[in-house]
C-alpha cells in the first residue's frame, strides 16, 4: 500500500466519522438493544429515529402546511364563499379533539416521556424533541383553523385537510405497528424501574 493510498483511506475515513457524527447526535442509537433484537427493520439501531423522522414528522408537516394555507384562504382570500355555521356543535368537538392533540405531545416533551427508550435511560433523543415539537404545531394549526371555521366557513380545500388527518392518523399506525413487537419490553422497563 503505497503512502498516497494510505492517506487517501484516513481522510476517506475521517470524511465518513464526520458525516455521520451528525447524524449519531441526531438519532442515538444504542448498539444491542430492542430495536436491533425484536423489531424486523432494514434501519437496525436507527430504526426508531427513522420511522418517527421519516414518517411522523413528515405526516404532520404536511398537516400543518395544509392547515396553515387554509388558514390563509379564511383570514386573507377574498374570492372563497363564505358561510356561517348554523351549529357550532361538531367545531367543538372537533376542537376539543384536536386540542387534546396538541397537549398530548406538549406534556410528553415537558415530562421527558419516550416511547422509543428501551434502555432505561431518561429524557428524550433530539429527533423525538423535534417530532414533538412539529406534532404540537400541527395540531395547533389545526386547533386554530377550527375556530377560525367558527366564524367563517369555507368550502374550499376542506378535503386536502381531511386527507391530511388520514396521512397523520396512517403514520400513528405506522408508529403503533412499530411499537407493539416491544411492548412486553415496556412492561420489564416500567417494572424495573418501580423496583427501583
Amino acid at each position: 500500500m503505497s503512502k498516497q493510498t494510505f492517506l487517501f483511506s484516513l481522510s476517506f475515513r475521517w470524511l465518513l466519522v464526520m458525516a455521520f457524527e451528525p447524524l449519531v447526535w441526531y438519532c442515538h442509537p444504542v448498539a444491542n438493544t430492542a430495536w436491533t433484537k425484536v423489531v424486523d427493520g432494514a434501519f437496525g439501531v436507527y430504526t426508531s429515529c427513522a420511522i418517527n423522522s421519516m414518517v411522523i414528522s413528515i405526516s404532520h408537516l404536511v398537516l400543518l402546511g395544509l392547515c396553515c394555507y387554509r388558514i390563509f384562504l379564511i383570514k386573507k382570500n377574498s374570492k372563497v364563499h363564505r358561510f356561517s355555521l348554523s351549529s357550532k356543535c361538531y367545531s367543538c368537538i372537533l376542537g376539543l379533539l384536536a386540542g387534546c392533540c396538541t397537549i398530548e405531545p406538549l406534556l410528553r416533551l415537558l415530562m421527558g416521556i419516550s416511547i422509543f427508550n428501551l434502555n432505561g435511560e431518561t429524557g428524550l433523543a433530539p429527533y423525538e424533541a423535534t417530532s414533538l415539537i412539529i406534532e404540537a404545531t400541527a395540531w395547533c394549526s389545526v386547533l386554530i383553523m377550527i375556530r377560525l371555521e367558527t366564524k367563517s366557513y369555507i368550502c374550499e380545500f376542506r378535503w386536502y385537510v381531511r386527507f391530511g388527518i388520514v396521512y397523520v392518523l396512517l403514520g400513528n399506525v405506522v408508529l403503533l405497528n412499530l411499537i407493539l413487537p416491544v411492548k412486553d419490553l415496556f412492561r420489564r422497563l416500567d417494572s424495573s424501574r418501580s423496583s427501583i
